[in-house]
């Protein structure tokens, strides 16, 4: 999974052996995805959604559903018909989609991207127009509507050349990593996870370091710990929580909230992009009682505090924490590239948490990558410069068989 920055509360980006072709044998992809991952029985009615750039492997996925003895229905995007919506919608008639009505009756949902190039779709939008699509969102009540649904979902991440493009990758080298992640041994993502969920669901405070100057102290408040080891087994199918009913291909990370007015200290941040593609470097903010204050940047600080703003204080109030547990997965913080799922790599997100049983319903999330993390949870060290160690360290390497769980 790539890195999340901006969120609109209710959107629904819940949410294998590779080689150099792996990427283009959809068939075999499909069948982990379905039988593996999502666990598709007979009878499911299964969602599909995607952009026509994923329309192979949304095909074979379908395929595989009705192979599976399930009930697939696909829905297809375009960055066209997204930019549309997006931008073109007239703001009196913006409103919560419908469509979430027919997605709360589903079984499983199988997403993956809407947009080749996300960036596209949402160019030149208005911080003011962004917070109304997450107001409506959130006054539907969606949150609580997926919590209290039977739900189970599974996102696939899509190597993207646009993307790569943007980010000055190689293309090659990161399309071959993403499908290599996809095929990472989950058997053994999924023990390191539990291991670690251990320390995480009994701690009590947790404090977050880096070279270029974070320095946040946190209390964990005995709130719910997540793990997506990349499968939805039949034991997480039976969680009252959407998020224990959810898993990412890539996958490979464990997170949660943590008491919302607890965070002091600093947050730091290297290179990143604010969601319309524009540079956020040098990050700087205190953190005082949970809230960000002294916000600079090297640049885009005023871009941010704008984007933020329509969506009030609470979307600058420090929530949440992730840690990769992927080895694939790679970072390269020059280029502002840092999956969630990467190894020690770890996230801290400002806005909504409520999802993950916190108090913050901002209508807005966003999260911030922090490069060579040392994490501690009660003096214990989890994650140092950037690596996982103790209950955290595990060697993963991809794997040809299939995960069980």
């Amino acid at each position: 999974m790539m890195k999340q920055g901006l969120l609109v509360v209710g959107a629904l980006g819940l949410l294998l052996h590779s080689g150099a072709a792996f990427g283009q044998n959809y068939e075999k992809m499909a069948k982990q995805i379905v039988n593996t991952s999502a666990g598709v029985k007979p009878g499911d009615d299964v969602i599909i959604t995607g952009g026509q750039h994923t329309l192979p492997l949304m095909e074979a996925i379908a395929v595989e559903v009705a192979r599976a003895g399930g009930q697939p229905n696909m829905m297809l995007n375009t960055d066209k018909v997204g930019r549309a919506i997006n931008m073109e919608t007239p703001e009196s008639a913006i409103q919560a989609s419908k469509s979430n009505n027919r997605l709360l009756l589903a079984d499983v949902l199988i997403t993956l991207p809407a947009y080749e190039d996300a960036r596209v779709a949402t160019a030149g939008m208005s911080p003011e127009r962004r917070a109304k699509f997450g107001q409506v969102a959130a006054a539907s009540g969606i949150n609580k509507q997926l919590d209290a649904s039977k739900l189970r979902g599974v996102f696939v991440s899509y190597p993207s050349k646009t993307f790569a493009a943007a980010q000055k990758l190689d293309y090659a080298s990161y399309e071959q990593m993403m499908w290599n992640g996809i095929g990472a041994d989950y058997t053994a993502i999924a023990q390191q996870a539990d291991r670690l969920k251990q320390v995480l669901a009994t701690g009590r405070k947790m404090h977050i370091t880096s070279p270029l100057g974070t320095d946040l102290m946190v209390e964990l408040g005995g709130r719910p710990v997540f793990t997506d080891d990349g499968i939805v087994s039949a034991t997480d199918q039976q969680e009252k929580l959407i998020y224990n009913r959810t898993a990412a291909l890539p996958g490979g990370r464990i997170y949660g909230s943590w008491a919302e007015t607890s965070a002091t200290g600093k947050l730091v941040v290297g290179n990143d992009y604010l969601p319309d593609g524009q540079a956020l470097n040098g990050l700087k903010a205190d953190v005082k009682n949970g809230q960000f204050t002294n916000i600079s940047a090297d640049a885009g600080a005023e871009a941010f505090q704008k984007l933020l703003a329509p969506s009030g204080p609470s979307a600058l109030q420090v929530s949440n924490f992730s840690i990769g547990l992927n080895p694939v997965m790679k970072a390269q913080e020059q280029k502002a590239y840092s999956p969630t799922t990467a190894a020690g790599m770890v996230y801290v997100r400002a806005g909504n948490n409520n999802l993950l049983g916190g108090k913050n319903e901002s209508t807005t999330a966003y999260s911030f990558p922090i490069a060579n993390a040392t994490v501690e949870v009660d003096g214990k060290v989890i994650v140092r410069n950037g690596q996982l160690v103790g209950p955290a360290a595990a060697t993963i390497v991809p794997s040809s068989k299939k995960p069980a769980k």
